[in-house]
């Protein structure tokens, strides 16, 4: 089912196929130093992943690391009672974190540049992958493109400390 149109959100999300789109299931573990360091609950990725924007195989995925530091998704604490941090579309947070944080997917082995608005709807996508059901994605959709219009992101999420941690993990 097509989304209903957000003007904040111009970026058309490809149909998703039937194919699944993840190359591994995610592992996570909560990293206590981490959390102490960034003054928020993080998790480190423990296995690393593909996620394959069209279908499985295809020329163009967000890569996450293992190493990779996230927090979730990023909700306002207040609202934790209808979307907690994590649930069925964790994984698809993740793949949203990394991709905002670099605002770049890999396309034939490339780093490719892409928009904040395409990253929001990469989010979209991969939570259509996981069966995130449309009354529970398109809510958490509309949420990150209003945050990217009011907010005016639409620079690369990067945080030194977080960049320094995970590169520590991988020593």
């Amino acid at each position: 089912d097509a989304p209903p149109r957000c003007r904040a959100c111009p970026v058309r999300v490809a149909a998703v196929s039937s194919f699944t789109r993840f190359d591994a299931p995610m592992l996570v573990q909560y990293d206590d130093k981490a959390s102490a360091l960034l003054g928020a609950d993080h998790w480190r990725v423990a296995q690393p992943f593909r996620f394959y924007l069209g279908e499985k195989d295809s020329d163009r995925w967000v890569y996450v690391p293992a190493g990779y530091l996230t927090d979730g998704a990023s909700v306002p604490r207040m609202f934790w009672n209808v979307v907690p941090p994590w649930g069925q579309y964790g994984q698809a947070a993740v793949v949203h974190d990394i991709v905002c944080e670099y605002l770049s997917i890999t396309t034939d082995g490339k780093p490719v540049p892409v928009s904040r608005a395409r990253c929001d709807a990469i989010l979209l996508e991969a939570m259509e992958v996981l069966g995130v059901p449309s009354w529970k994605r398109y809510p958490i959709y509309w949420a990150v493109c209003a945050y990217r219009v009011v907010a005016r992101v639409d620079q690369p999420s990067r945080d030194a400390l977080k960049m320094q941690l995970e590169a520590e993990w991988l020593r």
